[in-house]
């Protein structure tokens, strides 16, 4: 009981503290980016769409095509950006050893810290289907040649592929919180971050490119490997980074 207050009042701390940082503002901006282009589009091009509105398949296609930029570029470097920020409340206010000294154990540290993380993302994908669904009827009320979807909405869909990206980014999560933990200077947990994520942009044509971790998100969306089960390897790499990560926090002799 002891354990659970303590996690409690620890995560509501480190919530407090992240709303100090642009990470929060990275989450709306992030959500509302993509879904805000796609009513853009339809608005200044909106010949070609009225017939896509039409066909069965048209929430799916929509779903696909808003995830295009997000799984590929703008979800991993917002990832990056967000997690370097709250990582590193600590070292630009030079609180390490202030936030040490309180009466809590360093796995509840540990842990309030990335349970803000997990919880930041969700509200980013939650926020993201949203912004998918209404930048649709957005677009058909500011387009009069573009019908509102006949197809029921298919919330079950957006459920299920949202839950195959989430799990996907875990391992994205996992490494840049490791790099923000143990890296002083900002620039090193980014640079870090980029050049990783650059690097499985290029090596995503390769057979092998499933054991990179940062490439679980965009290998689902373009499905380039069906007979592999890549949310089983997102997970692995996961767990595997999350508990090096645990242990590296625990025996690392200058915490800030």
């Amino acid at each position: 009981m002891n354990l659970a207050l303590t996690l409690i009042t620890s995560f509501q701390s480190e919530w407090l503290k992240k709303k100090r940082s642009l990470a929060s503002w990275m989450v709306i901006i992030g959500s509302v980016f993509t879904p805000a282009i796609m009513i853009l589009i339809q608005v200044l091009r909106p010949k070609s769409w009225p017939a896509k509105y039409l066909t069965p398949d048209f929430w799916e296609v929509y779903f696909k095509n808003c995830w295009e930029a997000m799984a590929i570029l703008l979800l991993p470097m917002g990832i990056i950006l967000s997690i370097s920020l709250i990582a590193q409340l600590e070292y630009k206010n030079n609180t390490w050893k202030q936030l040490h000294a309180t009466p809590q154990p360093l796995t509840t540290i540990f842990i309030s810290k990335f349970a803000v993380i997990l919880l930041m993302q969700l509200q980013l994908f939650v926020m993201f289907n949203v912004a998918i669904y209404l930048s649709a009827i957005i677009a058909s009320t500011l387009v009069a040649s573009i019908p509102f979807p006949t197809e029921p909405f298919p919330l079950a869909y957006f459920a299920r592929q949202s839950g195959y990206y989430f799990i996907d980014s875990l391992p994205i999560l996992a490494i840049q919180y490791l790099l923000g933990l143990h890296f002083r200077n900002f620039l090193v947990s980014v640079g870090a971050g980029l050049v990783l994520m650059v690097t499985g942009i290029t090596m995503i044509s390769w057979e092998y490119s499933y054991i990179f971790p940062y490439n679980y998100m965009i290998l689902h969306h373009v499905n380039k490997l069906p007979a592999v089960n890549i949310h089983a390897w997102a997970m692995g790499w996961f767990s595997l980074v999350m508990i090096a990560s645990y242990i590296l926090y625990l025996t690392k002799r200058e915490k800030g």
